[in-house]
Parts: structure tokens; C-alpha cells; sequence
């Protein structure tokens, strides 16, 4: 049997896996078969009121917790499912214990939908101050929207509007139902939107919205959801005969046979309340006390809200019907009733009003918290702009700089590429110049000797023509004009003015500079320096002074001397000059 139970459980799981509920897929996975059983009470506890089956499904999860000793999520978790189950059959105290040994056990740690669960059912077993109720519940809404939970936070906004509601706050409460309805509604749940009407409708009721309120009721009979579960049925019709609409003693009557069959205690003390009250409204005391003496007798102090109004029907009742006796006993029990209502109602709106204040204090806490936070993310946002602004400036200007610099680099490398160039032109220029120089120079020297050649030549030829004139072998006019015309060609002795000017074409300034180095330097010497500069050798210049070689090293000497050199060569200084 056991094996068959876990093969219904197992198959229920697979059934339902693609289709699951969302809810059931916050819950951390522990077990395979555990996890099946947990997701199959939590579509027990939306789809059926079968008690028996989900009482076996706990017993089950309680059998594997004690397999599992040594881990204590499977126990808190059992406790929790059985906290659940113990809630819908209305044993409070049952359910207060078993919430709060899983409170005391659940790791808020590793298992934070465990411990957000729990302490949701926690708060809403220990309401007795509703303001912290109402914090926790806050704190849970936001935790189940961080994890868009939508379906348990549609849960946490029902109960806060309905701690709202018990608060007098019904605007609130009405925007906190109304948020919840829109979530069942994205989710598909008619079920639990259905029974959200029904608090909607309450609150509607207490903000005097009574047509709208109606509305929503006479709708809900007609939906399938109400009519399947009996204690939500039986509200529906009582909540419309306690406004006392149209066909009251239909839906009065159904409340009070239903309250009888479903043998729920407060709804039946509820349904026979309104029953009398029907009956008293249409004057028949008789009827009206009959209904009266039933709650009565199911009452007890608990029940001082519907005592009170019960008595003092009653009192009304027997005073129609001619029982001054029993109406004045049943009167001053009201009047003593009365009074501690009064003392409890006193006490109980003090407590509203503390804690509506607190949770308004909360909320403005909260509002303020909010806007604190709100200015420091708008702080941080600007700070992070004005920095990234600043960041931004500074790379643009070291970017600049460096984009300068580079270029100011290649402008320096083409300036020094281009001076290089210019450089190298000016070496090639210059050494093409000195080319041409020492070209001109050999040039200069090449004619001068060729020049002085010639001029020996053609004397020589006057001279033997002179001789052969001498001699009779020529005649004297014959002789005398070859002569001249030889003489014609025959430059002037002033062959150094005309190496001189040709020397000074080439070298401008050299007989100047020579001049200012050597101020006691002589023509001759200046000739002298002139040749050498032009590269003549010894032997040539010795025949361009008609002088010994040996004369034209001593003149060499003697100039060296004159112009104070040292190891430096003749040549060389000339050449610098």
C-alpha cells in the first residue's frame, strides 16, 4: 500500500511537471520524492478540500523526515505542510506550534524561500500587533517581488489589506486586494481570485460602496469556485444578507442548511444569528428566539461580538411577544455585556490607532528611506558623471598632448630628415663646388704653364730668327716681320697680372684674407702662395718665377716662417683660406 501511495505521488508529480505551479518551483530541491509529495500538497491546498488525502501526504513527508534525522530541512518543512493542513481545519493553537518548531528550525541561510515561507505563516498566526505583522509582511512582499513570486506575493497583499482592513484603513486595504486580484488574474487562478472577491466585496461594503459590493457578491454565486467550496459559499451568503439585499430569506436559508451540513461552529452561531434576525425583521419573535436560543447555546466569551447583538434581539424579542420578565433579565445581561464590549471595543480601537499610526510612521519611515535612497543613487549617478566627465576631460587632454607631441615628433623628425637633406645638398654642392674649384685651379695652372710654354717657344723662334738675320740667311725686312708678328702673339711680361685677375675670379677674397693674416707678406710671396693654392708643383712654379727648384723650396721655408705654422702643411692652410 505504502508503495502504491508513493507511485500516485510520483505519477501526480510527472503529471503535473510541465504544468506545475510556479510557487512550487522556488522551493530548493532536496529529495525527488519529498519535492513530488511537497508539490503535490501545494496543489491540494488550491484544487481540494479532501482532509484525509492530505493528512496521508504529511504523514508521508514526516516518514521520510525521521529517514532523513540527520538533515533537519526535510522536519521543517514536514512541520510547515502540517502547520498548512492544521490552518485549514481552523486548529490555531495546532497550527501556532507547528509554525513556530519550523520557525525555530528553518536556515535563513542556505534555504531563503524556506525561511520567507515560514515566517509568512509565522506572522500571520502571531497578529496580535498588527503594525510589526504589517512590517514583516512588507519585508516578505519585497522579498517575493525581488523573485517575481507573484503568486505569494497576491498572499502577502491579502494579508496586509486585510490587516488594514481590521484597521479601519479600507482605501489601502482596497489598493492592496485589487493588486493581488491583478496577479491571480495574470496567473490564471480563478480559485484564489474568487476568494479575494469576497474580501474585496467586504471592504467595499465598509467604504459604502454598496452596489459595486453587491455586484461582485451575486457574481460570485454564480461562480463555479463558490459553489464547490461550502465555507466560502456560506459567506457569500451571509455577507449578503447581513446588508440585507433582496431575497434575504433565500440566501439566509441556504447559509443556515449549509452551516448545518458543513458543521463549521462560527458559521453555523453566524447563519443562525441572521436566521433569528430574518425572522425578528419580519415579526415573528417566536421564530426569531428559537434561532436566538440555538447560537446562544453554542456561544461562549470568545464569541462577546455576537453575544451582545444576540442578547439584545432577544430582549427585543420577549418584550413583543409580552415577557417583561425575561425581556428586563435579558436586557440587563446586554447592558453588562455591553459594557465589556465597550471596554474591549475602547481597548481594541486604542490598539487600531496605534497601530495605524505605526504603520504609518512605518510607511513615511519607509517613504523617506525610499527618497534617501532615490537622492543617493541620483548622487552617485551625478558624482559618477562629473567624474567620468572630469576622466573624460583629462584623457582628452592627455590624448591632445600626446597627439601634439606625436606631432610635434614627426615635425622635429622632418624638420632633421629636411635639414639632413639640406645637409647632404649642401655636402654635395659643396663638394661639387670644391670639384669645380680644384678643376678651375688646375685649369688656371694648366694654362698659365701652357701660356709660359708658348712664350719661351715664340722668343725662342725671334731669337734664332735674329740669329739667322745675322747670318744674311734672311733677308732684314723678311726677318723683321715674322718677327713682329711673332711678337704679336707673344704675351706682354705681364703674365702674373693675368694669372692674378683669373686667380681672383676663383678665390675672391683669398689675396685679402692672406693680407690681414700676414700683413708683411710681399707680392712675390703672394704670387707664390697663389701658385701653391692652385696646386702647381715646385718644378712648374720654379718656371713660372724662372727660378731653381732648390729657390722655390727655400721661399717655401722662408713663408712657413712667416706665417707661423707648425706641423700644418703649406697646402692645407691655403686651402682653408
Amino acid at each position: 500500500m505504502k508503495r502504491g501511495f508513493l507511485f500516485v505521488c510520483l505519477w501526480l508529480y510527472s503529471f503535473n511537471f510541465w504544468g506545475r505551479e510556479v510557487i512550487g518551483m522556488y522551493w530548493k530541491p532536496i529529495d525527488n520524492t519529498f519535492d513530488s509529495i511537497a508539490d503535490v500538497l501545494e496543489l491540494e491546498f488550491i484544487s481540494t478540500d479532501s482532509i484525509y488525502y492530505r493528512d496521508s501526504l504529511i504523514q508521508e513527508l514526516y516518514t521520510i523526515a525521521r529517514a532523513h534525522h540527520k538533515e533537519p530541512v526535510y522536519l521543517w518543512r514536514a512541520k510547515f505542510w502540517d502547520a498548512r493542513s492544521q490552518l485549514k481545519k481552523n486548529n490555531s493553537d495546532s497550527t501556532i506550534h507547528l509554525i513556530d518548531e519550523a520557525y525555530q528550525q528553518v536556515d535563513s541561510i542556505r534555504y531563503v524561500y524556506d525561511y520567507m515561507r515560514v515566517f509568512h505563516l509565522w506572522t500571520i498566526m502571531h497578529k496580535n500587533q498588527p503594525h510589526v505583522a504589517y512590517k514583516n509582511l512588507k519585508k516578505i512582499s519585497e522579498y517575493y517581488a525581488r523573485t517575481n513570486n507573484l503568486f505569494m506575493l497576491a498572499h502577502a497583499y491579502i494579508d496586509m489589506g486585510n490587516i488594514l482592513s481590521r484597521l479601519n484603513d479600507y482605501p489601502k486595504a482596497l489598493e492592496y486586494l485589487q493588486k493581488a486580484d491583478s496577479y491571480y488574474k495574470k496567473l490564471n487562478k480563478p480559485v484564489y481570485r474568487a476568494k479575494n472577491q469576497l474580501n474585496i466585496s467586504n471592504v467595499l461594503y465598509s467604504m459604502n460602496e454598496e452596489v459595486q459590493a453587491e455586484k461582485i457578491l451575486y457574481k460570485l454565486l454564480e461562480n463555479p469556485v463558490c459553489v464547490e467550496d461550502t465555507s466560502f459559499h456560506i459567506n457569500t451568503l451571509l455577507l449578503l444578507t447581513e446588508h440585507g439585499v433582496p431575497l434575504s430569506k433565500k440566501y439566509v436559508s441556504e447559509a443556515y442548511r449549509l452551516s448545518t451540513e458543513f458543521a463549521n461552529k462560527r458559521l453555523l452561531i453566524q447563519s443562525e444569528c441572521f436566521m433569528g434576525r430574518f425572522y425578528q425583521n419580519n415579526h415573528r419573535p417566536d421564530s426569531a428566539l428559537y434561532y436566538y436560543r440555538k447560537a446562544c447555546r453554542r456561544m461562549n466569551i470568545r464569541n462577546i461580538d455576537l453575544i451582545v447583538p444576540v442578547i439584545k434581539n432577544m430582549s427585543e424579542c420577549f418584550a413583543a411577544i409580552q415577557q417583561e420578565d425575561s425581556a428586563y433579565v435579558y436586557l440587563n445581561k446586554y447592558e453588562q455585556y455591553k459594557d465589556s464590549l465597550d471596554q474591549v471595543n475602547s481597548l481594541a480601537e486604542i490598539r487600531r490607532m496605534e497601530s495605524r499610526a505605526a504603520i504609518e510612521k512605518q510607511e513615511l519611515e519607509l517613504q523617506q528611506a525610499e527618497e534617501r535612497g532615490r537622492f543617493r543613487f541620483v548622487l552617485i549617478l551625478v558624482v559618477c558623471a562629473f567624474i567620468l566627465c572630469i576622466a573624460s576631460l583629462i584623457c582628452y587632454i592627455f590624448w591632445k598632448k600626446s597627439r601634439e607631441e606625436k606631432i610635434k615628433k614627426q615635425l622635429k623628425e622632418l624638420e632633421n630628415k629636411e635639414l639632413v637633406t639640406r645637409l647632404e645638398n649642401e655636402m654635395l654642392q659643396n663638394n661639387c663646388f670644391k670639384v669645380e674649384l680644384e678643376y678651375k685651379d688646375r685649369e688656371l695652372a694648366s694654362n698659365s704653364l701652357i701660356i709660359m710654354e708658348k712664350n719661351q717657344v715664340l722668343k725662342s723662334l725671334v731669337d734664332e730668327l735674329e740669329k739667322e738675320k745675322d747670318a744674311g740667311n734672311i733677308q732684314s725686312n723678311t726677318a723683321l716681320q715674322i718677327s713682329n708678328n711673332i711678337r704679336m702673339h707673344l704675351g706682354t711680361d705681364d703674365e702674373w697680372d693675368f694669372f692674378k685677375m683669373q686667380f681672383v675670379k676663383v678665390h675672391p677674397d683669398f689675396f685679402v684674407r692672406l693680407k690681414t693674416l700676414c700683413p708683411s707678406i710681399t707680392e712675390g710671396e703672394l704670387r707664390l702662395c697663389a701658385y701653391i693654392r692652385t696646386g702647381m708643383e715646385n718644378k712648374h712654379i720654379a718656371q713660372m718665377l724662372s727660378l731653381q727648384p732648390e729657390s722655390v723650396k727655400k721661399n717655401r721655408y722662408r713663408l712657413r716662417q712667416k706665417l707661423n705654422l707648425g706641423k700644418e702643411s703649406l697646402e692645407d692652410f691655403l686651402r682653408g683660406i
